[in-house]
Protein backbone atom coordinates (compact mmCIF):
# COMPACT_ATOMS: atom_id res chain seq x y z
CA UNK A 1 0.00 0.00 0.00
CA UNK A 2 1.39 3.54 -1.04
CA UNK A 3 1.41 6.05 1.99
CA UNK A 4 0.28 9.29 0.98
CA UNK A 5 3.67 11.60 1.63
CA UNK A 6 1.03 14.72 2.75
CA UNK A 7 1.45 17.56 1.20
CA UNK A 8 4.45 19.25 -0.34
CA UNK A 9 6.11 21.45 1.88
CA UNK A 10 6.35 25.51 0.31
CA UNK A 11 9.39 26.52 -2.11
CA UNK A 12 10.94 29.24 -0.92
CA UNK A 13 12.56 31.75 -3.05
CA UNK A 14 16.46 31.79 -4.34
CA UNK A 15 16.68 35.07 -2.72
CA UNK A 16 14.66 37.13 -0.39
CA UNK A 17 14.71 41.18 -1.07
CA UNK A 18 17.12 42.90 1.65
CA UNK A 19 15.01 45.10 4.25
CA UNK A 20 17.00 48.53 2.71
CA UNK A 21 15.42 46.85 -0.89
CA UNK A 22 12.11 46.00 0.25
CA UNK A 23 9.66 49.39 -0.29
CA UNK A 24 7.88 50.01 2.67
CA UNK A 25 4.39 49.07 3.76
CA UNK A 26 2.26 51.14 1.28
CA UNK A 27 5.31 52.31 -1.11
CA UNK A 28 6.13 51.21 -4.25
CA UNK A 29 9.28 51.41 -5.78
CA UNK A 30 8.16 54.06 -8.01
CA UNK A 31 7.95 55.99 -4.99
CA UNK A 32 11.86 56.60 -4.89
CA UNK A 33 12.24 57.02 -8.28
CA UNK A 34 9.81 59.73 -8.35
CA UNK A 35 11.82 61.26 -5.28
CA UNK A 36 15.25 61.31 -7.25
CA UNK A 37 14.12 62.73 -10.52
CA UNK A 38 14.34 66.52 -9.37
CA UNK A 39 17.66 65.60 -7.94
CA UNK A 40 18.81 64.42 -10.98
CA UNK A 41 17.37 66.78 -13.30
CA UNK A 42 19.26 69.52 -11.09
CA UNK A 43 22.31 67.91 -11.48
CA UNK A 44 22.11 67.79 -14.98
CA UNK A 45 21.10 71.19 -15.90
CA UNK A 46 24.17 72.29 -13.25
CA UNK A 47 26.42 70.21 -15.30
CA UNK A 48 25.27 71.82 -18.57
CA UNK A 49 25.29 75.31 -17.22
CA UNK A 50 29.20 74.30 -15.92
CA UNK A 51 30.00 73.38 -19.59
CA UNK A 52 28.38 76.61 -21.20
CA UNK A 53 30.64 78.46 -19.26
CA UNK A 54 33.62 77.19 -19.81
CA UNK A 55 32.87 77.21 -23.62
CA UNK A 56 32.67 80.84 -23.10
CA UNK A 57 35.37 81.09 -21.37
CA UNK A 58 37.37 79.62 -24.27
CA UNK A 59 35.68 81.52 -27.02
CA UNK A 60 36.55 84.78 -24.90
CA UNK A 61 40.03 83.70 -24.59
CA UNK A 62 40.16 83.43 -28.30
CA UNK A 63 38.20 85.74 -29.08
CA UNK A 64 37.38 88.17 -27.14
CA UNK A 65 34.37 89.85 -25.82
CA UNK A 66 32.98 90.54 -29.41
CA UNK A 67 33.54 86.92 -29.98
CA UNK A 68 30.98 85.65 -27.42
CA UNK A 69 27.90 85.50 -29.01
CA UNK A 70 24.56 83.49 -27.79
CA UNK A 71 24.41 81.70 -31.27
CA UNK A 72 28.16 80.77 -30.97
CA UNK A 73 28.24 79.45 -27.40
CA UNK A 74 25.28 77.55 -28.06
CA UNK A 75 26.56 76.22 -31.47
CA UNK A 76 29.75 75.39 -29.74
CA UNK A 77 28.01 73.39 -26.69
CA UNK A 78 25.98 71.75 -29.41
CA UNK A 79 22.10 72.74 -28.72
CA UNK A 80 19.72 74.99 -30.60
CA UNK A 81 20.48 78.57 -29.56
CA UNK A 82 17.18 78.84 -28.55
CA UNK A 83 17.42 76.21 -25.59
CA UNK A 84 20.76 78.29 -24.40
CA UNK A 85 18.20 81.03 -23.20
CA UNK A 86 16.74 78.47 -20.68
CA UNK A 87 20.20 78.75 -18.76
CA UNK A 88 21.24 82.37 -19.83
CA UNK A 89 18.95 85.02 -20.87
CA UNK A 90 21.40 87.40 -22.92
CA UNK A 91 25.04 87.61 -23.28
CA UNK A 92 25.32 89.92 -20.23
CA UNK A 93 24.34 86.84 -17.98
CA UNK A 94 26.33 84.65 -19.78
CA UNK A 95 29.41 86.59 -18.80
CA UNK A 96 28.33 87.48 -14.93
CA UNK A 97 28.10 83.20 -14.78
CA UNK A 98 31.56 83.24 -15.60
CA UNK A 99 32.51 86.74 -13.30
CA UNK A 100 30.80 84.63 -10.48
CA UNK A 101 32.46 81.42 -10.41
CA UNK A 102 36.03 82.91 -11.24
CA UNK A 103 35.69 85.94 -8.59
CA UNK A 104 34.50 83.20 -5.64
CA UNK A 105 37.63 81.08 -6.37
CA UNK A 106 39.76 84.20 -6.10
CA UNK A 107 37.87 85.49 -3.11
CA UNK A 108 38.28 81.86 -0.92
CA UNK A 109 41.89 81.91 -2.61
CA UNK A 110 42.65 85.34 -0.36
CA UNK A 111 41.02 84.80 2.18
CA UNK A 112 42.50 81.46 3.28
CA UNK A 113 45.71 83.37 2.90
CA UNK A 114 45.30 86.10 4.69
CA UNK A 115 43.78 84.52 7.46
CA UNK A 116 47.76 83.16 8.13
CA UNK A 117 48.47 86.37 9.50
CA UNK A 118 47.88 88.35 12.77
CA UNK A 119 48.25 92.27 12.33
CA UNK A 120 46.16 93.81 9.87
CA UNK A 121 49.06 95.28 8.12
CA UNK A 122 50.29 91.68 7.63
CA UNK A 123 46.89 90.40 6.53
CA UNK A 124 46.27 93.01 4.34
CA UNK A 125 49.86 92.57 2.10
CA UNK A 126 48.86 88.54 2.36
CA UNK A 127 45.62 89.18 0.64
CA UNK A 128 47.31 91.45 -1.73
CA UNK A 129 49.55 89.22 -2.94
CA UNK A 130 47.16 86.36 -2.97
CA UNK A 131 45.22 87.70 -5.25
CA UNK A 132 47.84 88.80 -7.52
CA UNK A 133 48.96 85.72 -7.90
CA UNK A 134 45.83 84.12 -8.29
CA UNK A 135 45.45 86.69 -11.69
CA UNK A 136 48.33 85.83 -12.34
CA UNK A 137 47.83 82.17 -12.50
CA UNK A 138 44.49 82.72 -14.56
CA UNK A 139 45.65 85.67 -16.98
CA UNK A 140 42.52 84.62 -19.68
CA UNK A 141 39.91 84.75 -16.59
CA UNK A 142 41.72 88.04 -15.55
CA UNK A 143 41.31 89.46 -19.44
CA UNK A 144 37.88 87.98 -19.14
CA UNK A 145 36.68 89.69 -16.27
CA UNK A 146 38.43 92.66 -16.30
CA UNK A 147 37.67 93.56 -19.96
CA UNK A 148 37.06 97.47 -20.81
CA UNK A 149 34.27 95.98 -23.66
CA UNK A 150 32.21 93.98 -20.77
CA UNK A 151 29.39 95.23 -19.48
CA UNK A 152 28.51 94.32 -16.09
CA UNK A 153 24.93 94.55 -14.41
CA UNK A 154 25.53 97.06 -11.53
CA UNK A 155 23.91 94.11 -9.15
CA UNK A 156 26.85 92.44 -9.94
CA UNK A 157 29.58 94.66 -8.45
CA UNK A 158 27.58 95.79 -5.52
CA UNK A 159 27.11 92.05 -4.69
CA UNK A 160 28.88 88.15 -4.29
CA UNK A 161 32.11 87.94 -4.90
CA UNK A 162 33.06 91.20 -6.01
CA UNK A 163 32.06 93.18 -3.29
CA UNK A 164 33.18 90.25 -0.90
CA UNK A 165 36.54 90.49 -2.00
CA UNK A 166 36.01 94.73 -1.52
CA UNK A 167 35.20 94.42 1.86
CA UNK A 168 37.47 92.50 3.07
CA UNK A 169 40.35 94.95 1.73
CA UNK A 170 38.53 98.13 2.80
CA UNK A 171 38.18 96.40 6.75
CA UNK A 172 41.90 95.98 6.48
CA UNK A 173 42.82 99.01 4.80
CA UNK A 174 40.54 100.52 8.26
CA UNK A 175 42.41 98.89 10.59
CA UNK A 176 45.72 100.19 9.47
CA UNK A 177 44.62 103.75 9.20
CA UNK A 178 43.98 106.54 12.39
CA UNK A 179 40.33 106.33 13.71
CA UNK A 180 40.31 109.83 13.78
CA UNK A 181 40.98 109.95 10.00
CA UNK A 182 37.79 111.48 7.71
CA UNK A 183 35.83 109.53 5.54
CA UNK A 184 36.93 111.26 2.54
CA UNK A 185 40.46 110.36 3.27
CA UNK A 186 39.13 106.64 4.35
CA UNK A 187 38.21 106.78 0.67
CA UNK A 188 41.31 108.36 -1.13
CA UNK A 189 43.19 105.71 0.60
CA UNK A 190 40.78 102.61 -0.68
CA UNK A 191 40.96 104.36 -3.84
CA UNK A 192 44.75 104.42 -4.08
CA UNK A 193 45.32 100.83 -2.76
CA UNK A 194 42.87 99.62 -5.50
CA UNK A 195 44.36 101.37 -8.66
CA UNK A 196 47.88 100.23 -7.30
CA UNK A 197 46.57 96.23 -7.37
CA UNK A 198 44.58 96.66 -10.29
CA UNK A 199 47.27 98.39 -12.16
CA UNK A 200 49.97 96.25 -11.51
CA UNK A 201 47.89 93.17 -12.89
CA UNK A 202 46.99 95.21 -15.98
CA UNK A 203 50.96 95.86 -16.56
CA UNK A 204 51.73 92.74 -16.32
CA UNK A 205 48.79 91.01 -18.02
CA UNK A 206 47.45 92.79 -20.83
CA UNK A 207 49.97 95.16 -22.20
CA UNK A 208 51.81 93.77 -25.09
CA UNK A 209 54.97 95.42 -23.71
CA UNK A 210 55.46 93.89 -20.17
CA UNK A 211 58.08 95.10 -17.30
CA UNK A 212 61.25 94.35 -17.39
CA UNK A 213 61.61 93.72 -13.53
CA UNK A 214 61.02 90.50 -12.68
CA UNK A 215 57.42 89.85 -11.04
CA UNK A 216 58.13 89.22 -7.30
CA UNK A 217 60.40 91.97 -6.95
CA UNK A 218 57.81 94.51 -8.66
CA UNK A 219 54.99 93.09 -6.34
CA UNK A 220 56.82 93.71 -3.20
CA UNK A 221 57.80 97.29 -4.13
CA UNK A 222 54.04 97.23 -5.10
CA UNK A 223 53.35 95.87 -1.08
CA UNK A 224 56.04 97.64 0.81
CA UNK A 225 54.51 101.04 -1.17
CA UNK A 226 50.80 100.36 -0.23
CA UNK A 227 52.47 100.05 3.07
CA UNK A 228 54.03 102.96 3.42
CA UNK A 229 51.34 105.16 2.11
CA UNK A 230 48.40 103.78 4.85
CA UNK A 231 51.23 104.23 7.44
CA UNK A 232 51.87 108.08 6.75
CA UNK A 233 48.29 109.22 6.33
CA UNK A 234 47.16 111.18 8.79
Amino acid sequence: MRVSEGPHPRQLPDTVPSPDQSPAPGQDSGDTERRTRPHRRGAARDDVRQGILRAVRQMHAESGYCGVTMRSVAQAVGMPPMSLYRYFPNKSALLEGVWADVLDASLQMVRTASSASDSPMSRLRKLYEAYVMFWLQHPEDFKLVFDPGSRAAPSTLAAGPASGFRQECETLIDACLPPELDAARRQAAYDLCRLKVIGFLFASISLISKPLTPTPLLLKAMLDDIEHQLRHTG
